[in-house]
């Protein structure tokens, strides 16, 4: 089943046994406000505009769910250093283009040989517009 996706990289927890999806996602919107001093009295608050939305998604990645923890990891660390803006849809919603600022791998278990077992990573995003 397709849960989503974030360009290319698709999120789904298959009949197959391939899952890859986020465990949850969180978005933070914002606004810009200026601080005006008056003598004599309490500062003024003007407002300039909204802030860019940021957003993290933490996913997790076993290699026993059908997925190389490393290549998929490579794969959203290439989109992040390139500067690549992706569309980002989560459960049927367009969440509209974002990039990747950061990719942030925690590895937890080590298979011999091979590299990472369990990887976690944790997206931050950036609304881009």
């Amino acid at each position: 089943m397709r849960i989503g996706s974030l360009g290319d990289i698709i999120f789904e927890a298959g009949a197959e046994g391939r899952v890859m999806a986020p465990s949850e996602f969180q978005r933070e919107s914002a606004a810009r406000y200026e601080e005006h001093k008056v003598v004599g009295a309490p500062p003024r608050l003007e407002f300039l505009s909204s802030e860019l939305d940021a957003m993290t998604l933490p996913i997790r990645l076993r290699a026993d769910m059908g997925v190389n923890p490393l290549r998929e990891a490579e794969k959203l660390s290439a989109m992040c250093r390139e500067g690549r803006v992706a569309r980002l849809i989560l459960a049927g919603r367009s969440l509209g283009d974002v990039v990747i600022e950061s990719v942030t791998e925690t590895w937890r278990l080590m298979a011999p040989d091979s590299g990472p077992y369990l990887l976690d990573l944790t997206l931050k995003l950036k609304e881009y517009v």
